[in-house]
């Protein structure tokens, strides 16, 4: 009888890691959102809105957004919330600018300390709130005002240019050549998921897919990856600002243009520009999205923070250490506050006292309107990530229209209100 207990108990965690019928459910209606708010801007906006150029300024920006909802979603998760991460990202954003430019240290070096400066302040304000009982709203926006203080004193009110090494960071591309080659190991990736997981439900007897619906789940990527390769190459908006790689321009007859210096910078500019494809920023968030989702998932640190957030007392007559895993989840948050920071600063080309201000607020934004639980144990990386493209959506097309400042952030707000609304009634009827 215990081996058929055994296997009883392995089903039921195997359903309960794939049978998602009700988040299915949910991330079709948020896709589907975002689709409206889309086809509605790219009317109001005269075929503006869903141009190749907006597109990739739209994917560009959310990006930053779409990282610190990444690390929010599982402080969420876990029952907490960290309102510090927009004054670290221009904290660690101005660290990173000063080692590499004031202090001359290599790139890489910088961006490691970066990395371990942001898991460790995450991981003190995790200690302060799990083992000292200091709640985290109190803790987090307290943080909030140490590091914005921290790095203004740090800076003095400079701000710090950064050269084009570190730029690539944030405003690079990749080429057409390591897009394709990107696309094509991640659709191998995704068929073998698919397959397994169709294997694994059959293997427990779980409803499953049929072939049919597997290949057809591809063959949906594959289109959509291709389109937006298609629009990442067709971008020509003239208007944005780029890495500075471009030299200046000298007549053909002046000695200068033959020197070896301006014809290998010419070159590269011209590359820069002609070959490129997938922004690095949208890179850097989707491999991060796929990591922390599979952490999330399929690891026992992610189960534990889903079960510290559905019912803290439970978890904790199950064995879980809280306070450990909790301040683990503020550490990886942090951690993910310094790649923002990083690809921020990168992206504006310069690091600035007050840069990122109000972000923490996008990130929770992004994680309830993607569907995340402010009361804990409820969220997906999917969610927040569409969560991030509608509110960089309704920034865009607003901006666009020219609506003014104030009433974008009152319909910003009522989305919010609106999302929070939504969940609290879901779990009424339940």
């Amino acid at each position: 009888m215990r081996p058929q207990l055994k296997k009883q108990i392995h089903k039921m965690e195997i359903k309960k890691i794939f049978n998602s019928d009700s988040r299915n459910i949910r991330a079709l209606v948020m896709v589907f959102a975002l689709l409206t708010i889309c086809i509605f801007f790219h009317i109001a906006t005269n075929g503006i809105f869903l141009s190749p150029a907006n597109i990739t300024n739209l994917v560009r920006q959310s990006s930053i957004v779409g990282i610190l909802a990444i690390g929010m979603l599982l402080v969420i998760v876990s029952g907490n919330i960290d309102l510090s991460v927009g004054s670290m990202v221009g904290f660690l954003g101005g660290i990173a600018s000063l080692f590499f430019m004031k202090q001359g240290l290599n790139l890489w070096v910088v961006i490691m300390l970066t990395l371990a400066i942001g898991f460790i302040a995450g991981c003190l304000q995790g200690a302060l709130t799990a083992y000292l009982r200091i709640p985290a709203f109190i803790v987090t926006l307290g943080g909030l005002l140490i590091f914005r203080g921290s790095i203004m004193a740090i800076m003095k009110g400079e701000t710090i240019s950064i050269s084009n090494e570190f730029q690539i960071f944030g405003g690079g591309f990749l080429t057409f050549t390591t897009s394709c080659i990107l696309i094509f190991v991640a659709i191998l990736f995704y068929s073998f998921y698919i397959f397994n997981q169709r294997k694994i439900k059959k293997q427990f007897s779980l409803k499953h897919s049929s072939i049919a619906v597997s290949i057809l789940k591809i063959t949906s990527l594959c289109f959509f990856l291709a389109f937006f390769l298609w629009i990442f190459t067709h971008n020509n908006n003239q208007t944005e600002v780029h890495p500075i790689i471009t030299p200046i321009a000298v007549p053909s007859e002046s000695p200068l243009a033959t020197l070896p210096e301006y014809t290998n910078a010419a070159n590269a500019s011209s590359i820069a520009s002609d070959d490129r494809a997938i922004p690095i920023p949208v890179v850097i968030m989707i491999v991060l999205a796929l990591i922390v989702s599979f952490i999330s998932k399929f690891t026992i640190f992610g189960r534990r923070i889903f079960a510290i957030g559905g019912n803290a007392e439970a978890a904790w007559l199950s064995g879980i250490n809280i306070k450990f895993n909790t301040m683990l989840v503020f550490g990886l948050c942090g951690l993910l506050s310094a790649v923002a920071g990083i690809v921020y600063t990168a992206r504006l080309g310069s690091a600035a006292p007050d840069a990122a201000a109000g972000y923490e607020l996008y990130a929770i934004a992004a994680c309830v309107i993607g569907g995340t639980s402010l009361m804990g144990g409820r969220g997906t990386i999917f969610g927040a990530i569409i969560g991030a493209l509608i509110m960089a959506s309704l920034d865009s097309g607003m901006s666009i229209l020219n609506i003014e400042p104030f009433y974008q952030n009152i319909i910003k707000g009522a989305v919010l209100i609106l999302a929070v609304y939504i969940d609290v009634a879901s779990k009424r009827k339940k």
